[in-house]
């Protein structure tokens, strides 16, 4: 009997250790998930590093207000003629002094240029990261404010790097005011591409994937399930655009380039550059890229 009475609290004992084992590391699965879906979500604003003047002698303040209540900042080139608008969209993480240097050389060669921060990066309003989905709203408001500056949709081209390009894109899917654009480095499927990109900047292993997406869903309110820009590039139509990409993108790998390429149909020019990481097709070759870039607008946009 003794025995028995022994076996049975050796057995509850386990019992419990399993059921408080179990607790602990859904805990820390819960926890860890939580932590880092807000820390990769954070907003990613800073001081301004340099002076903008730096850039161009005539570099105006520059902000905006979204239908949501963000204020948007950033930096305006102008020309004397106001004739054609390049509108810079930066990527990730990152700001308009991303786009600095090709916003000087595509001022120099007489556009008007729009350097600005997306919302919770840089010196634009602080809000969480939504990969698109919210950005969108940054777009329509640059839109509107270049409409009472006088520039039509059709004298207004989008330059979009990784992330901005794709917020563009799927904007454009049901904005046909978005005329003429390029796109470099955007990603065409970002479920796709968090299976692998999302352990990376986590620094976990991606069975934490799963908990980090649904805390980021239900906690902070990004949702990412449906960011598929390939998608969106169905309904491009015959709007003129090109799409660069580097051929060793790491980040965002070229078969999602082709794939974009594909759904937008023939009206989609691509450039895909042998030996060229992700949005760096720029930084290898200023001269070309500005100048093929140049030439698109100058041909696709009206007089």
């Amino acid at each position: 009997m003794e025995t028995i009475a022994t076996t049975n609290r050796l057995r509850k004992i386990s019992v419990w250790a399993i059921i408080l084992t179990s607790v602990v590391i859904s805990m820390v699965y819960v926890g860890t998930s939580l932590f880092v879906a807000e820390r990769l979500t954070r907003p990613t604003n800073h001081p301004l590093s340099i002076d903008p003047r730096r850039v161009s002698a005539d570099a105006e303040a520059w902000s905006t207000r979204t239908y949501d209540g963000v204020t948007l900042r950033g930096w305006f080139l102008p020309t004397e003629s106001r004739r054609h608008l390049i509108v810079l969209v930066h990527g990730m993480w990152s700001s308009w002094l991303e786009m600095a240097a090709l916003g000087r050389d595509l001022h120099n060669r007489g556009f008007d240029v729009l350097l600005f921060d997306l919302r919770g990066h840089g010196q634009s309003d602080p809000s969480r990261l939504y990969l698109g989905r919210r950005e969108r709203a940054d777009i329509r408001a640059v839109m509107s404010w270049a409409k009472q500056k006088g520039f039509s949709d059709d004298r207004i081209g989008w330059l979009g790097y990784s992330m901005g390009g794709s917020t563009v894109l799927m904007e454009a899917a049901r904005n046909p005011g978005i005329h003429t654009v390029v796109l470099d480095s955007p990603y065409g499927d970002l479920p796709q591409l968090l299976k692998k990109q999302l352990s990376v900047h986590s620094g976990l292993p991606d069975w934490f994937n799963p908990g980090i997406l649904l805390a980021a869903r239900w906690i902070y309110g990004v949702r990412t399930d449906d960011l598929v820009p390939i998608r969106a590039a169905q309904f491009w139509g015959a709007r003129p655009l090109l799409l660069i990409h580097g051929e060793s993108d790491t980040i965002v790998p070229v078969s999602q380039a082709r794939a974009l390429a594909e759904a937008a149909g023939s009206a989609c020019l691509t450039m895909t550059l042998p030996g060229v990481e992700h949005v760096q097709a720029y930084t290898q070759d200023p001269e070309q890229y500005v100048a093929t870039v140049g030439a698109f607008f100058t041909d696709n946009l009206s007089p």
